[in-house]
Protein backbone atom coordinates (compact mmCIF):
# COMPACT_ATOMS: atom_id res chain seq x y z
CA UNK A 1 0.00 0.00 0.00
CA UNK A 2 2.79 2.92 0.50
CA UNK A 3 4.51 1.91 -2.54
CA UNK A 4 1.05 2.46 -4.29
CA UNK A 5 0.61 5.43 -2.55
CA UNK A 6 4.61 6.54 -3.44
CA UNK A 7 4.31 5.79 -6.95
CA UNK A 8 0.96 7.59 -6.84
CA UNK A 9 2.27 10.89 -5.76
CA UNK A 10 5.55 10.72 -7.80
CA UNK A 11 2.90 9.96 -10.75
CA UNK A 12 1.14 13.10 -9.88
CA UNK A 13 3.84 14.99 -9.21
CA UNK A 14 5.87 14.04 -12.82
CA UNK A 15 2.77 14.89 -14.61
CA UNK A 16 2.15 17.66 -13.10
CA UNK A 17 5.65 19.49 -14.25
CA UNK A 18 4.95 18.35 -17.08
CA UNK A 19 1.99 20.37 -17.90
CA UNK A 20 4.03 23.00 -15.82
CA UNK A 21 6.71 23.34 -17.84
CA UNK A 22 3.92 22.95 -21.50
CA UNK A 23 2.74 25.79 -19.67
CA UNK A 24 5.58 28.10 -19.52
CA UNK A 25 6.57 26.80 -23.07
CA UNK A 26 3.51 28.19 -24.80
CA UNK A 27 3.81 31.02 -22.19
CA UNK A 28 7.24 31.97 -23.71
CA UNK A 29 6.18 31.52 -26.89
CA UNK A 30 3.38 33.82 -27.00
CA UNK A 31 5.87 36.30 -25.57
CA UNK A 32 8.21 35.84 -28.06
CA UNK A 33 5.79 36.50 -30.76
CA UNK A 34 4.20 39.32 -29.28
CA UNK A 35 7.76 41.09 -28.76
CA UNK A 36 8.62 39.99 -32.21
CA UNK A 37 5.56 41.49 -33.83
CA UNK A 38 5.66 44.47 -32.25
CA UNK A 39 9.05 45.04 -33.58
CA UNK A 40 8.43 44.18 -37.02
CA UNK A 41 5.29 46.97 -36.43
CA UNK A 42 8.11 49.47 -35.06
CA UNK A 43 10.78 48.41 -38.18
CA UNK A 44 7.74 49.12 -40.86
CA UNK A 45 6.65 52.49 -39.52
CA UNK A 46 10.41 53.62 -39.50
CA UNK A 47 10.91 52.26 -43.10
CA UNK A 48 7.68 53.55 -44.63
CA UNK A 49 6.97 56.67 -42.41
CA UNK A 50 9.74 58.28 -40.31
CA UNK A 51 12.74 58.63 -42.37
CA UNK A 52 14.23 61.87 -43.78
CA UNK A 53 12.35 61.19 -47.02
CA UNK A 54 8.64 61.16 -45.40
CA UNK A 55 9.94 64.62 -43.17
CA UNK A 56 10.33 66.03 -46.23
CA UNK A 57 7.05 65.51 -47.25
CA UNK A 58 5.15 66.74 -44.88
CA UNK A 59 7.53 70.08 -44.98
CA UNK A 60 6.56 69.87 -49.34
CA UNK A 61 2.76 69.12 -48.26
CA UNK A 62 3.00 72.91 -45.54
CA UNK A 63 4.74 74.71 -48.47
CA UNK A 64 2.47 73.55 -51.30
CA UNK A 65 -0.76 74.21 -49.39
CA UNK A 66 0.22 77.50 -48.54
CA UNK A 67 1.46 78.33 -52.17
CA UNK A 68 -1.37 76.55 -53.75
CA UNK A 69 -3.79 79.09 -51.52
CA UNK A 70 -1.86 82.01 -52.27
CA UNK A 71 -2.19 81.23 -55.84
CA UNK A 72 -5.67 80.99 -55.71
CA UNK A 73 -5.84 84.29 -54.10
CA UNK A 74 -3.74 85.91 -56.16
CA UNK A 75 -6.37 85.78 -59.58
CA UNK A 76 -7.43 83.66 -62.62
CA UNK A 77 -4.12 83.56 -63.87
CA UNK A 78 -2.41 81.86 -60.99
CA UNK A 79 -5.91 79.18 -60.72
CA UNK A 80 -3.87 76.42 -62.46
CA UNK A 81 -0.81 76.25 -60.15
CA UNK A 82 -3.32 76.49 -57.52
CA UNK A 83 -5.39 73.30 -58.75
CA UNK A 84 -2.19 71.54 -59.25
CA UNK A 85 -0.75 72.21 -56.07
CA UNK A 86 -4.03 71.43 -54.51
CA UNK A 87 -3.66 67.61 -56.50
CA UNK A 88 0.05 67.57 -54.58
CA UNK A 89 -1.02 68.51 -51.31
CA UNK A 90 -4.08 66.62 -50.90
CA UNK A 91 -2.06 63.53 -52.29
CA UNK A 92 0.76 64.19 -49.13
CA UNK A 93 -2.34 64.26 -47.15
CA UNK A 94 -3.27 60.80 -47.62
CA UNK A 95 0.11 59.90 -47.69
CA UNK A 96 0.08 61.52 -44.20
CA UNK A 97 -3.42 60.02 -42.92
CA UNK A 98 -1.44 56.17 -43.91
CA UNK A 99 1.12 56.84 -41.82
CA UNK A 100 -0.91 57.61 -38.86
CA UNK A 101 -3.00 54.46 -39.46
CA UNK A 102 0.04 52.48 -39.84
CA UNK A 103 1.81 54.41 -36.53
CA UNK A 104 -2.10 53.67 -35.19
CA UNK A 105 -1.44 49.87 -35.63
CA UNK A 106 1.46 49.56 -32.90
CA UNK A 107 -0.89 50.35 -29.85
CA UNK A 108 -2.24 46.30 -30.42
CA UNK A 109 0.62 45.18 -30.70
CA UNK A 110 1.98 46.71 -27.36
CA UNK A 111 -1.28 45.50 -25.73
CA UNK A 112 -0.21 42.24 -27.10
CA UNK A 113 3.18 42.08 -25.19
CA UNK A 114 1.89 43.28 -22.12
CA UNK A 115 -0.70 40.86 -22.48
CA UNK A 116 1.59 38.26 -22.95
CA UNK A 117 3.89 39.14 -20.21
CA UNK A 118 0.75 39.33 -17.65
CA UNK A 119 0.72 35.48 -16.40
CA UNK A 120 5.17 35.65 -16.38
CA UNK A 121 4.91 38.22 -14.27
CA UNK A 122 3.26 35.84 -11.73
CA UNK A 123 5.49 33.22 -12.12
CA UNK A 124 7.16 31.81 -8.97
CA UNK A 125 10.37 32.23 -10.35
CA UNK A 126 11.91 35.78 -9.80
CA UNK A 127 14.26 35.39 -12.48
CA UNK A 128 11.55 34.86 -15.09
CA UNK A 129 9.51 37.69 -13.39
CA UNK A 130 13.23 39.86 -13.84
CA UNK A 131 13.82 38.78 -17.04
CA UNK A 132 9.94 39.35 -18.15
CA UNK A 133 9.99 42.55 -17.18
CA UNK A 134 13.76 43.77 -18.56
CA UNK A 135 12.14 42.61 -21.88
CA UNK A 136 8.62 44.32 -21.75
CA UNK A 137 10.56 47.79 -21.08
CA UNK A 138 13.51 46.81 -24.13
CA UNK A 139 10.43 46.13 -26.49
CA UNK A 140 8.22 49.51 -25.25
CA UNK A 141 11.78 51.66 -25.94
CA UNK A 142 12.86 49.51 -28.82
CA UNK A 143 11.78 52.74 -31.17
CA UNK A 144 14.04 54.84 -29.21
CA UNK A 145 16.51 52.63 -28.32
CA UNK A 146 16.99 50.43 -31.09
CA UNK A 147 17.61 46.47 -31.65
CA UNK A 148 20.75 45.64 -29.62
CA UNK A 149 18.71 46.17 -25.99
CA UNK A 150 16.19 44.25 -27.11
CA UNK A 151 18.08 40.92 -28.19
CA UNK A 152 19.83 41.21 -24.80
CA UNK A 153 16.96 41.16 -23.01
CA UNK A 154 15.25 38.36 -25.56
CA UNK A 155 18.51 36.15 -24.61
CA UNK A 156 17.93 36.79 -20.69
CA UNK A 157 14.28 36.05 -21.17
CA UNK A 158 14.85 32.76 -22.88
CA UNK A 159 18.09 31.93 -20.32
CA UNK A 160 15.77 33.14 -17.44
CA UNK A 161 13.01 30.77 -19.11
CA UNK A 162 14.73 27.64 -20.03
CA UNK A 163 16.21 27.54 -16.36
CA UNK A 164 12.64 27.56 -14.97
CA UNK A 165 11.77 24.89 -17.14
CA UNK A 166 14.32 22.57 -16.31
CA UNK A 167 13.54 23.02 -12.34
CA UNK A 168 12.18 20.05 -11.10
CA UNK A 169 8.69 20.28 -9.88
CA UNK A 170 7.81 21.45 -6.09
CA UNK A 171 6.15 18.76 -4.40
CA UNK A 172 2.31 19.69 -3.79
CA UNK A 173 0.99 20.81 -0.01
CA UNK A 174 -1.19 17.36 0.27
CA UNK A 175 1.67 15.22 -0.29
CA UNK A 176 3.83 17.14 1.76
CA UNK A 177 1.65 16.74 4.15
CA UNK A 178 1.34 12.76 3.89
CA UNK A 179 4.99 12.35 4.26
CA UNK A 180 4.84 14.35 7.32
CA UNK A 181 4.05 12.51 10.78
CA UNK A 182 1.81 13.92 13.30
CA UNK A 183 5.08 15.29 15.70
CA UNK A 184 6.99 16.94 12.95
CA UNK A 185 4.03 19.45 12.37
Amino acid sequence: MPLGAWLNARTTASAEAKAERDNLGAQFDAMLLAVTQLRAAVDEDRILWSNWREKLSAIALAAMSGAGLAAFIRGSDHRQIAAAMGGASWFLTQERAQQKTASSSITPKIAAVAQAAAPLLRHSDRDVQDATKQLMTAAFRYHEAGPAELDTAMDAFGTALRAAMQHPAQPRRAARARRTTPGEQ
